[in-house]
C-alpha cells in the first residue's frame, strides 16, 4: 500500500480535470451558439464583420472541442487564438467595448485552462495507475502477473500429465 496516497492525489486531480473539461466543453458549445447567432445577424444586416465573426467563432468552437476531446495542446493554442480573434472582431471593430473586455477575459481564461488541463492530463498519463488510480487494481495486476509466471493449477496439471499413464493398457 505504499502508493495509496499518491493514487489518491492523482485520482483527485483526474476528477478535477474531468470536471473542468466538462465546463470547457460547455463554454465551447456556447461559443458555437454565439457563432450561429453571428451567422443569423449576418443574414439580417448583411454586415461582413458578422460573417467573419461566424467563421472565426465556428473555427474556435470546433478546434476547442477537439482539443479538449483529443487532449491536443496545439489545437488548444489554436482554439485560444481563434477565440480571442473572434471576440476582437465582434466587439472592437467599431471601437472600445466593456462587454468585449469582459468576454475577452472570460473566454481567454477558459482557453488558458484548456491548455493547462491538457498539460496536467499528459502528466497524469505518465503516472502509474492511469486512468483509475486504484490500488486494488494494481494489486490485482501484480497478482495476475505472478500467477501467469507460475500458475499453480497449470503446474499441477503438468505434474499429473507427467505422472499419468499414456494408455489404458498400462493401467
Amino acid at each position: 500500500m505504499e502508493h495509496e496516497e499518491e493514487y489518491k492525489q492523482n485520482r483527485t486531480a483526474m476528477k478535477k480535470l474531468k470536471k473542468e473539461d466538462t465546463m470547457i466543453l460547455i463554454i465551447f458549445a456556447g461559443c458555437l451558439a454565439m457563432a450561429v447567432w453571428m451567422l443569423v445577424a449576418f443574414f439580417i444586416t448583411q454586415n461582413k464583420m458578422m460573417l467573419l465573426s461566424f467563421v472565426l467563432g465556428a473555427a474556435a468552437a470546433v478546434t476547442g472541442f477537439f482539443s479538449a476531446y483529443r487532449k491536443d495542446s496545439a489545437l488548444a493554442i489554436a482554439a485560444g487564438v481563434l477565440l480571442l480573434a473572434t471576440i476582437a472582431v465582434m466587439f472592437f471593430y467599431d471601437g472600445f467595448s466593456v462587454l468585449g473586455v469582459i468576454e475577452l477575459a472570460v473566454f481567454g481564461w477558459f482557453a488558458a485552462r484548456n491548455f493547462l488541463n491538457i498539460k496536467k492530463y499528459r502528466w497524469l498519463e505518465q503516472q502509474e495507475g492511469f486512468p483509475q488510480f486504484e490500488p486494488k487494481l494494481r494489486e490485482y495486476d501484480t497478482e495476475r502477473e505472478r500467477r501467469d509466471l507460475s500458475d499453480p493449477y497449470a503446474e499441477k496439471m503438468k505434474e499429473r500429465q507427467r505422472n499419468s499413464a499414456d494408455s489404458m493398457d498400462e493401467l
